[in-house]
């Protein structure tokens, strides 16, 4: 029995807020279901959409991608597309399932577009699959006691990390990251994982992640650093999916990888004056600004005057987008804000955001500092956790 996992979609994702890199989302997952014509279903381990309400687009390709693959589609909710906390109240006010669970997984179940394993077991040719939907780590006894239910034998299709994973993403203080106590002693023969963006990332426990279909973040790009001269410090991060071949008590597994067709970089400069600055910025610009490439370019070192984000990112004239971020430090820089004006804008938003207030001040400095993709995940954990 073969099965292809398929992992952290996140369809509707429009990165910087861009259209192409949204589409570049679309066609990375209608890549990996096509390698699935072998296979006898497809595993989609959680975050197949980007948010709990995906754009209308995102609902529409993934039926293209669907229908067009003619395979049986399994799937399980990641933090991303579904919400523990609301599904567990909804699951004790209607213990007879007949609830409609706020997420667009189960109206996409209900159309039989797709089977949601959430706390369920699908028997696919005699292989048994036990779906587990994201769970915080803080109901990490309920999360067990749920998996004490998976047929013996069975994979275990989860989205979370398990301590002791290396990867570049998620971070440890992950809230999804389950101690490593919560499968021991279980009867599973392979544990088909989501979560974990790093394709082909692995746990002793037996756990194996497939990673997302598309690069996440900057921290994926392929990176160069400048001081002095250009040298490759990473390799952009490997993206693709896992075939499972799964018979008796035994599975094997294949992995096949993406192709890509956008560059995407990130440049650091360390730079020691303005001259230098323009002379490296120039520099990049020969060595990478090329048609459609995204490119996240970071500019370190201290300099008498602030960097004219806008001015550096004019010298790049055929990238799709580029992001210049300030990663000097400068006297004025230094300078905290402080005083009964401040004091009162903390009020205000107090008053009006509540405890959130806090989160948002945090994601204005995040934003800020040029970490953008921190301050969305930052938000995100806010909005649906």
């Amino acid at each position: 029995m073969k099965i292809l996992h398929v992992s952290d979609a996140h369809l509707g994702r429009a990165q910087y807020g861009l259209p192409e890199r949204e589409e570049d989302y679309y066609k990375a997952f209608e890549e990996a279901l096509k390698l699935g014509k072998s296979a006898d279903a497809v595993l989609i381990t959680g975050d197949l959409f980007d948010t709990r309400r995906p754009p209308t687009r995102a609902l529409l390709r993934f039926v293209e991608a669907a229908e067009a693959a003619g395979i049986t589609i399994y799937a399980i909710g990641g933090n991303h597309d579904f919400s523990y906390v609301r599904f567990k109240a909804e699951s004790e006010r209607c213990p007879d399932s007949r609830c409609p669970q706020d997420t667009v997984l189960k109206l996409l179940d209900r159309v039989k577009l797709l089977k949601l394993l959430c706390w369920e077991s699908a028997d696919i040719g005699g292989v048994f699959i036990f779906g587990a939907c994201a769970t915080p780590k803080e109901y990490a006894g309920d999360y067990r006691k749920m998996l004490l239910k998976a047929p013996p034998g069975a994979i275990l299709a989860i989205h979370q990390a398990i301590e002791g994973v290396r990867a570049r993403y998620p971070a440890e203080e992950d809230d999804y990251t389950m101690p490593q106590s919560v499968f021991q002693g279980l009867s599973y023969i392979h544990i088909a994982a989501g979560h974990v963006h790093d394709h082909l990332a692995q746990h002793p426990l037996g756990a194996v992640w497939a990673g997302s279909l598309e690069l996440w973040d900057a921290g994926e790009f392929e990176t160069w650093d400048y001081a002095g001269s250009f040298e490759k410090t990473q390799e952009e991060a490997a993206k693709g999916v896992i075939l499972i071949d799964a018979s008796g008590r035994a599975v094997s597994l294949k992995a096949f990888r993406l192709r890509r067709n956008r560059q995407l970089y990130k440049i650091r400069l360390h730079v020691r004056d303005k001259k230098e600055l323009f002379q490296a910025a120039e520099e990049a610009a020969k060595m990478f600004d090329r048609p459609g490439a995204v490119i996240r370019l970071e500019i370190w070192g201290t300099l008498e005057e602030g960097v004219r984000t806008r001015q550096i990112a004019t010298i790049f004239s055929k990238s799709l987008y580029v992001d210049v971020v300030d990663r000097t430090s400068t006297p004025q820089k230094a300078v905290s804000l402080r005083g009964s004006a401040v004091e009162e804008l903390w009020r205000l938003m107090k008053e009006r955001l509540g405890d959130s207030a806090e989160v948002v001040i945090k994601a204005m400095e995040l934003v800020r500092e040029g970490e953008k993709e921190a301050a969305y995940k930052l938000l995100l954990k806010a909005l649906y956790d």
